[in-house]
C-alpha cells in the first residue's frame, strides 16, 4: 500500500475520531444527568444511555491514535524531535483515555447493577484511590505535553492549515484542564477539538497539504 494511501484512510480515522468525540460531547451534555453525577456518580452509570455514549468515545480515541500517526508522516522532517516527542506523548495519553473509557463502558455498568458494590461508584472510591488519581494525573500530563508539541510541529510545519493546529490545541487545552474548573469547559474543549480533528482529516483526505501559505 502507497504512503499517500495510507495517509488518506489516516485523515479519514481523524476525521470520524474527531466526529464521534464531537458526538459523544453532544449526547453526554443532552441526555445523561451529569448535574446529578456531582452527588452520585452512579447515576451517570445508570443512565440507560451511558454504554453506547462512551462507546462512541472509545471508538473515537482509537480512530485519533491511528489518524494522528497517520498525520505525523507528513510533517516528519519539519517536525523534528518536537513533532516525534508530540506524537510519542499523544498516543500514550488517547492510550491511557481508551483504557479509562473500557472501565466505564465494560466495568461501570457491572459494578452499578451488583448489589454492594454501587457504593463505589456511588461513594467515588474508584476515583478516589490513589493509584487511580495518579492513571489520570499522568494521562492529563500526557495530552497537555503531547499536544502542545504536537500542534506546535503541526503549526511549524506550514503543511495542514493553520486553523487545525489551534483549534486542536485550544481544544484539548480546555479539554485537559476543563474538569479543574467546570465540565461545560471540558465538553466544550472536546467540540473545539472535534472540528480541528475534521479540519486536519479533510486536509489530510484531499491531500492537499504542502506548501500552504498563511
Amino acid at each position: 500500500m502507497r504512503l499517500e494511501t495510507i495517509q488518506k484512510l489516516g485523515g479519514i480515522c481523524v476525521a470520524l475520531g474527531a466526529s464521534l468525540l464531537a458526538a459523544y460531547a453532544i449526547c453526554f451534555a443532552s441526555l445523561l444527568p451529569f448535574e446529578q453525577a456531582r452527588q452520585d456518580f452512579s447515576q451517570l452509570v445508570l443512565n440507560p444511555h451511558w454504554r453506547w455514549i462512551a462507546t462512541l468515545a472509545l471508538f473515537g480515541l482509537i480512530l485519533l491514535m491511528a489518524g494522528f500517526a497517520a498525520a505525523y508522516t507528513r510533517i516528519m522532517r519539519q517536525g523534528g524531535v518536537t513533532g516525534l516527542l508530540g506524537l510519542l506523548f499523544v498516543e500514550l495519553a488517547y492510550l491511557q483515555q481508551a483504557a479509562k473509557v473500557t472501565w466505564e463502558v465494560f466495568l461501570y455498568p457491572l459494578i452499578a447493577h451488583t448489589p454492594g458494590a454501587i457504593d463505589l461508584l456511588r461513594q467515588g472510591l474508584i476515583r478516589q484511590d490513589p493509584s487511580v488519581e495518579a492513571f489520570r494525573l499522568v494521562g492529563s500530563i500526557a495530552i497537555l505535553a503531547g499536544v502542545v508539541l504536537f500542534c506546535f510541529a503541526l503549526l511549524r510545519s506550514r503543511v495542514y492549515p493553520r486553523a487545525a493546529g489551534l483549534l486542536i490545541f485550544f481544544g484539548a487545552l480546555a479539554y485537559g484542564l476543563g474538569p479543574l474548573f467546570n465540565i461545560w469547559i471540558a465538553l466544550g474543549g472536546i467540540a473545539i477539538f472535534a472540528f480541528g480533528g475534521i479540519l486536519l482529516g479533510r486536509a489530510m483526505i484531499s491531500g492537499r497539504t504542502q506548501a500552504l501559505r498563511y
